[in-house]
């Protein structure tokens, strides 16, 4: 059976919905002064994002890797062959914050703690609900983007890595 990707992906989001309560721990939206609006699995480069859907968190796939886990064929027809997968998922936290220049400044700490919201809920939530080995945030990166009217976003690209074992 082929390692399913869409409902692999799905854990992910979950797991940041269900940190997007004011009673989670840690909590997505915590030291934001705006919570999260949007926790999708999309793609933030070529999605249609609307300033009034910000913050926002967008998960994707960006690669993976199989490997055997045991001696034995491989072929679709054995299912006694377990596998291990490793899967690179990039996490984009997306932040906008109307107003003067100080404000301006201070969505560049509020993106400080987005992303540490985003890093936390998965040095909890570290297995995805069983579906996952293990997963933990392997880097981030700090960026800004315009979207199309103009309005500029500061965001953060968080790389998780996740190790599954299927047959």
């Amino acid at each position: 059976m082929p390692f399913d990707y869409e409902a692999n992906v799905t854990a992910v989001r979950n797991a940041m919905r269900t940190q997007n309560t004011t009673t989670a721990n840690p909590d997505l939206s915590s030291g934001l002064t705006t919570r999260v609006q949007t926790v999708e699995i999309d793609d933030p480069e070529v999605s249609g994002i609307q300033w009034r859907d910000l913050p926002a968190v967008y998960v994707r796939v960006s690669s993976a890797s199989e490997e055997a886990a045991g001696l034995g064929p491989t072929g679709p027809l054995t299912s006694n062959v377990r596998k291990f997968k490793e899967v690179t998922y990039e996490i984009s936290g997306l932040y906008h914050k109307e107003g003067a220049a100080q404000l301006t400044r201070e969505t560049l700490t509020e993106l400080y703690r987005m992303a540490e919201n985003i890093e936390g809920t998965f040095q909890r939530e570290y297995q995805l609900s069983g579906t996952a080995l293990w997963c933990h945030p392997e880097s981030s990166q700090f960026g800004q983007g315009v979207l199309g009217d103009g309005t500029r976003i500061k965001g953060v690209m968080v790389t998780l890595r996740a190790r599954y074992l299927f047959r």
